[in-house]
């Protein structure tokens, strides 16, 4: 008569069809293997990922007149804020939003204040062609800085709903553009 062992739980994180034949060589010992995932969708819905230097298609507010400046970074927006400040402050004009402030007299706010994040992407066409929606977006509703009006618009951005993307009193543009409104 044999004696039954008692067979041991050990778990193993799946991550992907390598750790089966891992534990294959468990398979005569006295272990009983369970898997256990690493991406649930409480883990999905729970851990929202933080991207602290987000880069991508930002707006700057002018404080006296409430219109803004549209502008795409390929680094951080925050970094990019700091150098229109740069600019302001030495009374270089390089940027539009620098020279709204300077030639107008205006007055300029914190990143908390003036920045916004529209759209997070990466560098390249796909930036391009955001930046430019947004600029004709913002055009439309007569809220851009009058140093960085659109000459040409593109038929194809008129045809997207920009009430959407836009609140219906655009100068409350501060804070209450959506982030994936997509065209």
């Amino acid at each position: 008569m044999t004696i039954p062992h008692n067979k041991t739980w050990v778990t193993f994180t799946y991550f992907s069809p390598i750790i089966r034949r891992i534990t294959n060589l468990f398979k005569h010992s006295n272990l009983n293997i369970a898997f256990r995932a690493n991406n649930t969708i409480q883990q999905q819905l729970s851990e929202k990922p933080t991207n602290k230097t987000p880069s991508g298609i930002y707006t700057l507010k002018c404080n006296t007149c409430n219109n803004v400046y549209v502008g795409q970074s390929g680094s951080s927006i925050n970094v990019r804020h700091k150098e229109h400040i740069r600019y302001i402050r030495t009374n270089n004009q390089l940027s539009d939003y620098a020279l709204h402030i300077l030639q107008n007299r205006h007055e300029y706010g914190t990143t908390a204040d003036t920045l916004l994040l529209l759209k997070t992407c990466q560098k390249g066409t796909r930036m391009n062609c955001w930046e430019a929606f947004y600029m004709q977006v913002f055009h439309q509703h007569k809220v851009l800085i009058t140093e960085q009006q659109v000459s040409d618009t593109n038929p194809l951005y008129e045809l997207v709903n920009t009430t959407r993307i836009l609140p219906r009193n655009p100068q409350a543009v501060t804070r209450n553009i959506t982030h994936d409104a997509h065209p």
